[in-house]
């Protein structure tokens, strides 16, 4: 009964718990179960939530990736259609080349056998030698191997910080000149105090060899050719008349008054010109850097010296003498231009065809500028494989006269007998076909080539000279200055003797390699048909040359290695 109790004032407390009435313990249970059902219907539903926002993102992920794939495979598809273009394009461009070298392989095997059959029916062996002295109608006493285009007003202007911008280079040229100018003015004062005509011979080659030496060592220099125009036709005329007087003395004459009077004041300018190289070496010091002298800064000391001497510096009359530099040889009319003057845009046109090979950018025109006596539009433009490209095109007729390609030239990988060919190629498309190359050289990565006008005799007054670069294989110079100003229809009598009867008035030490019909300038605009023997005496290389009317010396040359080049003095 005590226990009973007991059990129901538990049952009484536990249905007043919390101000809730609970009617029995079963009742409890009951809820609680409820309670536990609720929860667990609730994880339930946020596992099923949970799980279909799992696979929505699993979902998204794989149709992303899925799009992501089919942009890859289109812009692979897209890349493996513009290479195959690409493919296909070079593919057309490489039989378009392989067609055109065909072409002008096939042009040049023609010319070849037409040249072929022409010295065969000739019957005469040429070497690859030629009458070096014929540069002197372009501009140059004699041909200083490493230095074929120089001496031109435009080219020098060309060459201005493109060629010689090496500092060494730039530094030995300089010291070489002011050291060759001093050598020539010891020279020149001997010859007041020789009284025999062989030690007046001997001093006066010696001032030839000097002055080609010095002329060198100034064209190698970059510097405009407004700056050292007057030296550079100073050094020229010089070397020139030397070589006049020697001349004469050799043929037996005296040196009148009048000519030695002439020589005295070249004299004077000789001294002049030392003493202005003489204190400009002393105030350069050893700290000048002679990169800068491709700059044309006009304050720079070597430059500003020379822009003095330009200023009417050097003062001296007029040189007037049968030989290439004198004076009285002004003024001459071209032979080899003729036709309607072209203006500035069918200069344009002219160029653009010429150089379209070449990769050109915007052409610009420089305006007009006398070329000696052709007045020629300048024009440059810069190209993607070749640097700057400068040319010169006759205002009458619209020739080619000069153009210079610039860029770096390192590399050696066409031979020789190539650079010939791609020449030949080139004076072929602008119209000079029966052109002969007389002289190759290669030095380094550049190959010099001399043509003249041959067909049956070489006509060396028609020259044009070719700079090739080895590395590129492009033609990257000409000079046809000399062929415009002296080409024409020339009537060629028969030679009075034959050459087996010239060679027979040959030396007989002299070892004869090639033999050959030959047109040579004189002097004065003048010209003389003389044999040309190419031959070898005691390990030296000379070239003779005997009037074909008179088999008469008309002049002889040998071959002399400096360290600026080779020299035919």
């Amino acid at each position: 009964a005590k226990q009973n109790t007991v059990e129901r004032e538990i049952k009484t407390e536990m249905e007043q718990v919390d101000g809730v009435t609970v009617k029995n313990t079963t009742e409890i249970i009951t809820d609680k179960q409820k309670v536990n059902d609720l929860k667990r219907q609730k994880r339930d539903a946020v596992k099923k939530e949970n799980a279909s926002r799992r696979k929505s993102e699993r979902q998204a992920k794989l149709e992303l990736k899925a799009q992501r794939h089919a942009e890859r495979s289109k812009l692979r598809k897209a890349k493996a259609e513009h290479k195959a273009e690409l493919k296909k394009a070079k593919a057309e461009e490489r039989a378009y080349l392989k067609r055109v070298k065909a072409e002008q392989s096939h042009e040049h095997r023609r010319l070849e056998a037409e040249r072929t059959e022409r010295r065969r029916d000739n019957r005469r062996k040429r070497g690859v030698g030629g009458w070096i002295a014929a540069v002197v109608s372009l501009g140059c006493a004699t041909l200083v191997l490493s230095s074929l285009l120089t001496l031109s007003l435009f080219t020098d202007y060309m060459e201005m910080g493109k060629v010689n911008t090496n500092t060494a280079t730039s530094q030995r040229s300089f010291y070489d000149f002011v050291g060759y100018v001093d050598n020539i003015e010891t020279n020149m004062s001997k010859m007041f105090v020789s009284s025999s005509s062989e030690g007046q011979q001997k001093i006066l080659g010696e001032i030839v060899l000097q002055s080609n030496l010095a002329d060198v060592a100034l064209s190698e220099l970059p510097v405009m050719d407004e700056s050292k125009y007057k030296t550079s036709k100073y050094i020229n005329q010089l070397g020139d008349y030397a070589k006049y007087l020697n001349n004469r003395l050799i043929d037996g004459y005296s040196l009148t008054n009048d000519e030695m009077s002439a020589f005295k004041e070249l004299y004077r300018v000789n001294g002049e010109l030392k003493k202005i190289l003489s204190e400009l070496s002393e105030g350069l010091g050893e700290n000048y850097d002679f990169s800068q002298l491709s700059n044309n800064d006009s304050t720079d000391k070597i430059i500003t010296s020379l822009n003095d001497i330009e200023s009417n510096t050097m003062q001296y009359p007029e040189m007037v003498y049968d030989g290439p530099f004198s004076d009285g040889l002004t003024g001459r009319t071209p032979k080899g231009i003729s036709g309607e003057e072209i203006n500035e845009l069918e200069a344009v046109e002219i160029f653009e065809d010429i150089f379209s090979r070449y990769g050109l950018g915007k052409i610009e025109v420089l305006g007009l500028l006398n070329n000696g006596e052709i007045e020629c539009y300048n024009l440059k433009s810069e190209t993607e494989q070749n640097g700057e490209v400068y040319a010169q095109i006759s205002k009458v007729g619209g020739k080619l006269i000069m153009f210079n390609a610039y860029r770096d030239c390192s590399g050696e990988d066409l031979s020789e007998a190539e650079g010939v060919e791609l020449a030949e190629q080139f004076l072929n498309s602008l119209g000079l076909t029966e052109m002969n190359c007389v002289w190759s050289y290669v030095s380094g990565s550049t190959q010099y080539l001399n043509f003249a006008f041959d067909d049956g005799t070489i006509a060396y007054p028609d020259l044009v000279k070719v700079k090739v670069c080895r590395e590129r294989g492009v033609v990257s110079g000409i000079d046809a200055d000399g062929y415009y100003m002296n080409h024409t229809q020339r009537e060629i009598k028969n030679a009075k003797y034959t050459v087996e009867e010239a060679r027979e008035k040959v030396s007989k030490d002299l070892e004869i390699r090639s033999s050959a019909l030959a047109i040579i300038p004189t002097g004065g605009g003048n010209e003389r048909l003389a044999y040309e023997f190419i031959g070898d005496a005691n390990g030296e290389t000379y070239y003779v040359y005997l009037d074909a009317e008179t088999l008469k010396q008309a002049d002889i040359f040998k071959v002399v290695n400096t360290k600026q080049g080779r020299l035919l003095i």
